[in-house]
């Protein structure tokens, strides 16, 4: 077969050789294990915004109850509120200082206070 003829028969070959499937089976191989590790990366995102919001749902409850007591009820102390345990200091007179610290384990095992602090006004002044 003359080197002519061999071209015009390529030329005129229509589908893909082995070799084009295995690089686009690995290609498509790669891409697929990027998605599954970025499917992994936002379901871990997920549950630690789930586990963050869970702990200051538990500060606000402490604070509303705190509200709740009573301007002249409001005093410094201590609660496990859903399992973290806070404590609370209350200073000032009009407005009262209250200083709400929970101590929580972060994501690295390592322990940590977040630190709330708000006011609390006389609802009824003299």
């Amino acid at each position: 077969m003359s080197w002519s003829k061999l071209r015009q028969v390529l030329r005129e070959r229509r589908g893909v050789s082995l070799i084009e499937i295995l690089i686009g089976v690995i290609v498509l191989a790669i891409a697929l294990l990027g998605l599954a590790a970025a499917g992994g990366v936002a379901a871990r995102q997920v549950y630690r915004g789930r586990v963050e919001m869970q702990r200051w749902v538990a500060v606000q409850q402490q604070l509303e109850t705190l509200v709740a007591a009573g301007y002249d009820s409001v005093a410094a102390g201590s609660a496990v509120v859903q399992g973290y345990p806070m404590s609370w200091t209350v200073s000032g007179t009009d407005p009262k200082q209250i200083t709400l610290v929970m101590q929580r384990l972060n994501f690295a095992g390592q322990m940590v206070a977040d630190t709330v602090v708000t006011y609390f006004a006389n609802p009824n002044p003299e």
